[in-house]
């Protein structure tokens, strides 16, 4: 009986766990529609990696080489595989920074070396930022088997009737370009003049992930002054809500700061203690304090919002964390955007946290321009501004209601 007693008590006491559970839907999001979300986030990123066979990016060429043979060889290339022609380097930047293209490739004079074969090193190979790693490899493959193509039929002409002879007792090595030497830029090192480090691109995307995540202080502090009466005691004293936004916006930017300082000291002095890069700063003051303000307005504008309409601080953390972290992912915080498919690269642009990646990365990297960051400023402005109007109406709502 005492058994069948304590059975029932724990049916019971689960039954109750299940009624609280449901009773809490930040909690519920948090366990299925957050893993849902980085299931399809994850599962599109490694479709990339795991298919056999890409599609090569399109292409811009630039033909610095006049003679027969550059024209001959880019103008088959084009009509095989697709691609534009541009009159001069400046010409395909524009294109690659406005993804009219993705990749580029420019031949440079002359083509053919001394002994009259093509020289893989006079090619360079110019990457978008957010091209796939499995496209380029694809597309620098595609580009050294064109040239041994030419190279055989430079080859079978110079041999005349003994060509097959020739091909077929000529060693590989001999005819296919020599590898590794084909010049591999991506946008940011043609603009900046610096090559890529892991943690020059890492340390903004972490120290923007981390920024958002100030929505802990934030609801804990929020929510615990409106449940004393705090908020209400302010206003005894002629303290608007909107004076008390301000005060915590203000407040919690600075704490962003002081934040995104210590990050700065961990990338430029301890991570290259243990072995790993230094992050150079020798970056854009004005850019980069615009990108900060913006980026810290944005997080604890949002951060305000989630708290003003959160009850408890354990809602608030659930709903800010799970909120942040799904930004992050789609953003490209933890999976870079080369990974990400096309389609999923366009709705990162849509994330708070991809506007402020997309900023701050051209800020370290050393090529901010006024056209690419000002339009990420502002919707990271518009957007905190957005936050704070809308926090402001459940504050003076409740100052009503007491």
């Amino acid at each position: 009986m005492r058994r069948f007693t304590r059975i029932t008590q724990i049916v019971r006491l689960a039954v109750k766990e299940w009624r609280l559970l449901l009773r809490n839907p930040h909690g519920l999001a948090v366990l299925f529609l957050m893993p849902a979300i980085f299931v399809l986030v994850m599962s599109f990123t490694l479709k990339n990696t795991l298919i056999v066979r890409v599609e090569l990016p399109a292409t811009g060429w630039v033909l610095e080489d006049s003679s027969p043979v550059a024209k001959a060889w880019t103008s088959e290339w084009i009509s095989r595989h697709g691609g534009q022609r541009f009159a001069s380097r400046q010409e395909l930047l524009a294109a690659l920074k406005s993804r009219q293209v993705q990749a580029g490739i420019v031949v440079r004079a002359p083509l053919l070396g001394e002994d009259g074969r093509p020289r893989s090193e006079q090619l360079e190979m110019w990457l978008g930022n957010l091209v796939q790693p499995a496209a380029a490899a694809r597309l620098r493959a595609e580009l050294s088997y064109s040239l041994l193509q030419v190279q055989m039929k430079i080859a079978a002409a110079e041999a005349g009737p003994f060509a097959s002879l020739l091909l077929g007792s000529a060693a590989s090595g001999e005819l296919l370009p020599a590898q590794g030497t084909l010049t591999v830029r991506y946008l940011y090192e043609i603009e900046s003049g610096r090559a890529m480090t892991a943690v020059q691109q890492s340390v903004p995307a972490w120290l923007i992930f981390g920024m958002f995540f100030v929505v802990i202080p934030i609801a804990g502090v929020l929510i615990q002054e409106r449940n004393d009466g705090t908020l209400a005691r302010l206003r005894t004293f002629g303290v608007s809500p909107g004076a008390v936004l301000g005060g915590k916006l203000l407040a919690f930017m600075l704490l962003n700061w002081v934040q995104l300082a210590f990050m700065l000291l961990v990338g430029r002095w301890l991570v290259p203690l243990l072995g790993g890069d230094a992050l150079r700063l020798d970056i854009a003051p004005a850019w980069f304090v615009l990108m900060v303000v913006a980026t810290s307005a944005a997080a604890v504008g949002l951060a305000l919002l989630i708290a003003a309409y959160t009850h408890s601080f354990d809602q608030a953390a659930a709903l800010g964390g799970g909120l942040n972290v799904i930004l992050g992912a789609i953003a490209g915080v933890m999976v870079p955007r080369m990974l990400m498919p096309p389609g999923l690269q366009t709705v990162s642009q849509w994330s708070p946290m991809g506007w402020a990646l997309d900023g701050m990365q051209s800020v370290f990297l050393g090529s901010p321009d006024a056209a690419f960051v000002l339009p990420r400023a502002g919707l990271l402005l518009g957007f905190a501004g957005l936050c704070l109007l809308l926090s402001w109406w459940p504050l003076r709502s409740h100052e009503h209601a007491r």
